[in-house]
C-alpha cells in the first residue's frame, strides 16, 4: 500500500506508463504543434514569393502593358497560389509546369516565370528531376530565342534570368530549412518522449523503493514485537509469579506481604504496558495489501486461474486484516478445488464506516456442482464465524444472471478500531 492507497507496484507502474504515454502524445507532436509548424513554413514561402513577385514586376516594367501581360501576371499569381492550396503534389506541379510551357511560347509570360520556377524547385523529387531539368532547358532556349528575336528587352531578359536562378536557389534553401525544422521537431519529440519515460521510470523506482522500505519497516516492527513478547514479557511474568510466591511465603508478616503485593501490582502493570506495546507494534506490522498480495501470489504459483487483485484501503486494524486474509485464503481454495474458473477478481475497499472484501469468479457454482452448494460446509462456516465475530456480515453464493460464485464480507470500522 503505497501513496496512501493499496495499489501494488506492478499496477501502479502500468498506470503511470499509460499516463506518461498519453502525456507524451499530447505535448510532443500533438495536432496543435503540427498545425503551428505548417503555418510557419507556409508564411516563410509566402514571404519568399512576395519578394520574387516584386522582382518580377520590376523586371516587367520596361514592357508595354497590354492584355497578354496582365493575363501573364494574373495567371502567374494563380499558378503559385494553386501550388500552395492544392492538396496533391501532382496538381500543384502541373500548374507550375503549365506556366513555364506557356512562357516558352508566349513571351509576356517570361517575366513572371520565376514564380513557377520557385514552386518547381521546392517540390521537385529525385525521380522527377529530369522532367524539371527538361523544363528548365526549354525555358533557357526560350529566353535565348526571345533575345535574338527582340521580342523582349535585354534588360527584362537579363533580370528574368538572374531572378530565375535566385528564385530557384531561394526555393531550395527554404525547402532545406523546412526539412531541418522537421528533423529537429522529430528529434525534440523523441527527446521529450524519452524524458517522460525516464521520469515515469524514476517515479516507479522511487515507489518501489518506498514499498521495499515499508515492508522492511513492518518486518522490523514485527521482530521487535516478538523480542519484547518473548524476552521482556517472559521476565516480567516470572517476576510477577515470584512476587506472588514471596507474598504467600511471608503471609504471617503483614508488612512484608504488603510490600510484595505492591511489587506484584507494579510488575503486572508493567506487563500490561508491554503487552499493549506489543499489540500496537503487531497492528502496525500488519499490512492488509501485503497479506492479500502474498495470498494471491501463492494461489497464482499453484497454477490456478488468473487472479486480479485491487486493494483500495488504508492501513486496516490487525484483526480486520487477519480476518480478510483468512476469508480470501479459504475463498481461493474453494475456487481452485471446485469452481474450474478462468478468472477470479478480488476487491478490498475501505468505506467511511466499514471495510469490504468481494471475491468473484466465473466458474461453476450451485447445488449441481456438489462442491460449492448452497448448504454451508466447514469452509463457509469458518469464514462466516470470523466475519461475524467482528460484527460484520458475510454472504456467499452463486452470482445471479452472470454465473460464477461471489463471496461478500464487510466489517464495520467501529469494531475494527477496537483491536488497535
Amino acid at each position: 500500500m503505497r501513496g496512501g492507497r493499496g495499489e501494488t507496484p506492478a499496477r501502479a507502474s502500468d498506470r503511470r506508463r499509460f499516463a506518461a504515454r498519453e502525456e507524451c502524445h499530447s505535448c510532443a507532436g500533438g495536432p496543435s504543434t503540427t498545425r503551428g509548424f505548417a503555418y510557419n513554413t507556409r508564411m516563410n514561402r509566402l514571404f519568399d514569393k512576395s519578394i520574387v513577385l516584386a522582382c518580377c514586376i520590376a523586371a516587367a516594367l520596361g514592357l508595354a502593358v497590354d492584355a497578354r501581360l496582365v493575363a501573364a501576371f494574373c495567371l502567374g499569381v494563380i499558378a503559385t497560389s494553386l501550388a500552395e492550396l492544392a492538396q496533391g503534389e501532382r496538381a500543384s506541379e502541373a500548374a507550375s509546369y503549365a506556366y513555364i510551357i506557356a512562357a516558352v511560347f508566349v513571351p509576356p509570360f517570361v517575366p513572371f516565370a520565376p514564380l513557377a520556377l520557385y514552386d518547381i524547385a521546392r517540390r521537385v523529387r529525385r525521380e522527377r528531376v529530369w522532367v524539371a531539368l527538361g523544363i528548365g532547358v526549354a525555358f533557357v532556349f526560350a529566353l535565348v530565342a526571345d533575345l535574338r528575336g527582340g521580342v523582349l528587352t535585354t534588360r527584362t531578359l537579363l533580370l528574368t534570368a538572374i531572378l530565375s536562378i535566385a528564385a530557384t536557389l531561394l526555393s531550395l534553401r527554404t525547402a532545406q530549412l523546412e526539412r531541418e525544422q522537421k528533423r529537429m521537431r522529430r528529434t525534440r519529440d523523441k527527446l521529450q518522449e524519452r524524458a517522460l519515460a525516464l521520469e515515469a521510470r524514476n517515479r516507479d523506482l522511487a515507489d518501489r523503493q518506498d514499498y521495499e522500505i515499508e515492508l522492511a519497516t513492518l518486518a522490523e516492527r514485527a521482530r521487535i514485537a516478538r523480542e519484547i513478547h518473548d524476552n521482556v514479557g517472559h521476565q516480567l511474568t516470572r517476576a510477577s509469579l515470584q512476587a506472588e510466591a514471596l507474598r504467600v511465603v511471608h503471609a504471617d508478616e503483614p508488612g512484608v506481604a504488603v510490600d510484595f503485593a505492591d511489587v506484584k501490582r507494579t510488575v503486572d502493570e508493567a506487563l500490561q504496558l508491554v503487552r499493549a506495546s506489543v499489540h500496537a507494534l503487531n497492528d502496525n506490522a500488519v499490512d492488509l495489501s501485503v497479506q492479500l498480495e502474498r495470498i494471491v501470489e501463492g494461489a497464482r504459483s499453484d497454477g490456478g486461474p488468473q487472479i486480479e487483485l485491487e486493494v483500495l484501503a488504508e492501513h486496516a486494524p490487525a484483526n480486520v486484516a487477519n480476518c480478510f486474509a483468512a476469508v480470501l485464503r479459504e475463498a481461493l481454495s474453494n475456487t481452485m478445488r471446485h469452481a474450474c474458473a478462468q478468472t477470479v477478481t478480488v476487491r478490498c475497499m475501505e468505506h467511511p464506516s466499514f471495510y469490504q472484501l468481494i471475491v468473484t469468479d466465473d466458474g461453476v457454482g450451485g447445488t449441481q456442482t456438489g462442491g460449492r452448494g448452497v448448504a454451508e460446509g466447514m469452509g463457509l462456516g469458518s469464514m462466516r464465524e470470523r466475519v461475524e465475530a467482528l460484527g460484520g456480515t458475510f454472504t456467499a453464493g452463486p452470482r445471479a444472471g452472470v454465473g460464477g460464485w461471489r463471496v461478500f464480507a464487510t466489517v464495520p470500522k467501529q469494531q475494527g478500531d477496537e483491536g488497535r
